[in-house]
Order: C-alpha cells, then structure tokens, then sequence
C-alpha cells in the first residue's frame, strides 16, 4: 500500500475517534467559557449555553467574539431580548478552536446549541449525536488554498507529492479531500491536521507546501505575500461549506419556545446588520481584529439568508453529506430532512 494512502487513513480514522466520541468531555485547555450576559438572572431563569468556534477574536466588554448574524445579535441586543420573553435570562458563550472540540462538549453536555462548520456537525450526527439542525448561519463559506513563498506552486497539479494542511475535521478540511479526490490527487498529496494560526510558521519553514485557510484568515495571509494557488467560491463553489446552528435534542425538548424565538431574533439580525452594512463591517473588524478589507472580503453579506434553510444551502449541506458518505467518514448515513427542524 502507497505510503501516503496509508497516512491517510490513518489521519481519517483518528478523526473519526476523536471528532465524533460521543463520549468524550471537553478538556479546559481548548474550552474558554465568556463572560455571561444577564448575569443577574431572575429567580427560576433558565440559561442558553452557547458554543461558537474563535480562532482570530477575542471579547470586548464580556461579549463573545462572535460575528455573522448571531454575533451582530448579541451586539444590538436581540438575543438578550427575545430569548428573555420565552424565559432565558442567562446566556453563556463558550469559545473552541475547532468543530470536534465543539462536538465533544455538546456530546457530554456543556453546551446547547452549537454554531460551527458543516462537516464537524455531519460527522456528529452520523456517530449518533442527539442534536438537531435549526438553522444556516452562512453560506458559501470560503476558503483560500496558499502556498508559501518558496515553492513556486501555481496550480493544483503542482502539489502532487507535496504535503498539504488544514484544520482536521473542519469545512477547510472536507474542502481539501474533495478538491484532491476532483483531481485525481489524493493518493499523491499527503495531508497533515494544523489549526489555522499554526500555519503561518509551517508555511515559513516550509513544512507543508500548502494551507486552506478559513474566513479572515485567507486573505489576511494573502495579504501578507503568500501565493494564493485558488480560492473556493471562484472555482469550486461546490466546496465551499456551510456555518450550521445545531441544538441538542434535550435542550429543544425543555426549551418548545426557543425555536421560533430564535428563528424570529435571527431574521431581525440578518435585516439589520444589511441595513447597517458599514457599521457591522466594522464591528466584525474589531470584534475579530482582522483588518477591514479583510473582513469585506471574506464574508460577502449576501451569504447571510433571513430564512433559516435558504435552498443553495441545503443544496450544498447534502453535497457535503454525500461527500463525507461517500468516503465511509460518516458512520452511519442519514436523511437530512430527519436532522432539520423547521419552526
């Protein structure tokens, strides 16, 4: 067997373990739980908490360094206000670094509702987790495959043999599987699990000949000089992923309300934010301290939908599924329609 085939496996079965163990608690070192808002809860308040994945941000005045619609939410206040009317007084937010992290917690019940890449939440479902899909917080999430500055790699071909990165079990991840297996190159190319911010320094020393960077973190390090060899969303949009809003079952069984109040302070949020583009630009700058054209970059704000299960979206989510199905990642396939819960 090829070595590089064999690493592979390896690589992916270890996902699976680690990604998916439903069983598995979240350790404190990759756990940052934010400051609560309502921290004067009312007298048989119940909580919200929230998990969200931070690898650039960090939080101003006890807010989480969360952006999109939810962060832009929790910024003007709709969170606060409409998850107050069904009852919820106290929110906590809960920062990890990457989507099996995030699992991990939701699995052993740290978390309720979770807001993170497509394939982690996929993956989780597929190994049994009991939560349900209530929302797309995005669309067409990009990615940006750089090379570093000594190679002189140009096009995909030119990796064969080379190695290249991401964020294990992430949407950059998935993305970097289907665009090898599109080009006949996943045998060739040996694939290695590094977190976004460890990439600067493997590129500089030339560890690995290639990085899929997520947003922010793309065109800031394009920006720095590094050599973009294709970006996502201008040649394989079918690869881009999908930033979903997952709750666990228990917490949707105590909590009949919060689905359509959450639905409600979501669409308020995304009409807002588009009627404040400026403003949320730059709140998303700060929030994530990535320069401004980055952030207008990254995220174009037509990938924020009011509806919850936007078409293109659902339409990409199932490519994703097929994907993962196809390369026996999901442990047990199943209907997206039985996932999604509609208000």
């Amino acid at each position: 067997m090829d070595k590089n085939y064999y690493v592979l496996i390896v690589l992916l079965f270890t996902l699976l373990l680690s990604g998916c163990n439903s069983n598995s608690a979240a350790t404190n070192t990759e756990v940052k739980k934010e400051n609560s808002t309502g921290s004067n809860t009312e007298a048989g308040g119940k909580k919200l908490r929230l998990g969200y994945i931070n690898a650039t941000g960090s939080t101003s005045e006890g807010k989480p360094a969360l952006t999109g619609a939810e962060g832009w939410a929790v910024e003007k206040g709709f969170l606060q206000e409409e998850l107050k009317k069904i009852g919820i007084t106290e929110i906590e937010y809960y920062s990890f670094p990457n989507g099996p992290n995030l699992n991990e917690a939701m699995a052993s019940g740290d978390i309720d509702l979770g807001i993170f890449g497509d394939t982690p939440a996929l993956l989780a479902r597929g190994a049994g987790q009991k939560t349900r899909l209530i929302g797309l917080a995005n669309i067409y999430q990009d990615i940006w495959l750089v090379t570093n500055k000594k190679n002189g790699i140009s096009k995909l071909e030119d990796l064969k043999g080379k190695t290249v990165a991401a964020s294990n079990g992430s949407y950059m991840f998935r993305f970097v599987q289907g665009l090898l297996k599109e080009e006949g190159l996943l045998d060739e190319v040996k694939f290695v699990s590094l977190f976004p911010p460890e990439a600067l320094a493997s590129l500089e020393r030339g560890d690995i000949q290639a990085y899929a960077f997520p947003t922010y973190m793309g065109p800031k390090h394009v920006k720095l000089g590094f050599p973009l060899v294709l970006q996502a969303s201008k040649t394989t949009p079918e690869l881009t992923g999908t930033s979903v809003i997952v709750a666990t079952e228990t917490y949707l069984d105590e909590n009949p309300k919060f689905l359509s109040s959450w639905d409600a302070l979501r669409k308020k949020s995304v009409v807002d934010l588009k009627e404040h583009s400026e403003e949320y630009f730059q709140f998303a700058a700060d929030v994530s301290h990535q320069d401004l054209d980055v952030v207008r970059e990254s995220i174009p704000l037509d990938n924020f939908r009011e509806e919850s299960f936007p078409d293109e979206g659902i339409k990409l989510l199932e490519g994703t599924k097929q994907f993962l199905a196809e390369q026996k990642l999901i442990k047990n396939d199943f209907d997206l329609e039985d996932w999604i819960l509609r208000e």
